[in-house]
């Protein structure tokens, strides 16, 4: 393997995880821009190494150019985790650590020379981070909301019949706290959970239609 097609595999390998580093970047996610160039380069790298070595050691016995590369699949887990953030109810950093596992093995394919393969995989991979943004402008985007409920405490409507109706549109209740004014016989509840957007009105209809039920609405 000549300098200049190492010069260029790492070069290919900095551009493609630039790519998909700059959405990153934009995004403001913990890992960027500098990450994914450094994982996507450090992954060629280390392809370019093994096979290196099992040309130039070849002759002392076998070896196996993908044991290092199966390295690299292990150990860019921990990096991965490491953009994993717990906020609040929810959990942040899943796509960031996908896009950090895609980037090395997109660096693998560049330094084993598979162009073509790691080409595609880094325009797939970024039109589905651009997904995110085809989502938030049809409603299917999920991220904790609040909805507040007021209902009569005679009417015979309780907190399991809210649940229901959330469930059977796939939302995911987090929290639910309560507030009792025994004086006016009232309730009021509020739902911490995700759920997509295109079903707020639908919610709010069912919801309201139960008995009892004075209020609803997304705060």
């Amino acid at each position: 393997m000549s300098s200049l097609t190492i010069l260029l595999r790492i070069l290919v390998a900095a551009f493609c995880g630039g790519l998909i580093g700059m959405e990153r970047e934009i995004h403001g996610c913990v890992a960027g821009l500098r990450t994914h160039i450094l994982v996507c380069t450090g992954s060629a790298l280390f392809m370019i190494t093994s096979l290196l070595v099992a040309v130039k050691y070849g002759h002392v016995g076998v070896f196996d150019p993908s044991r290092i590369a199966a390295g690299v699949v292990t150990g860019i887990g921990f990096l991965g985790a490491g953009a994993i953030i717990r906020y609040g109810a929810s959990v942040r950093g899943l796509t960031t650590a996908a896009s950090i596992w895609a980037v090395a093995a997109i660096g693998l394919a560049v330094g084993a020379g598979i162009y073509e393969a790691a080409g595609i995989a880094t325009v797939v991979c970024l039109s589905i981070l651009f997904l995110s943004r085809l989502e938030g402008r049809m409603g299917l985007k999920k991220h904790v909301e609040k909805l507040s409920v007021s209902l009569r405490t005679d009417a015979g409507t309780g907190a399991g019949d809210i649940k229901s109706i959330i469930k059977a549109y796939g939302g995911r209740i987090k929290r639910v706290s309560s507030e009792v004014d025994e004086s006016e016989n009232m309730m009021d509840l509020v739902f911490d959970l995700i759920i997509p957007r295109v079903y707020h009105k639908d919610i709010i209809s069912e919801i309201s239609s139960l008995p009892g039920v004075d209020n609803v609405c997304w705060r």
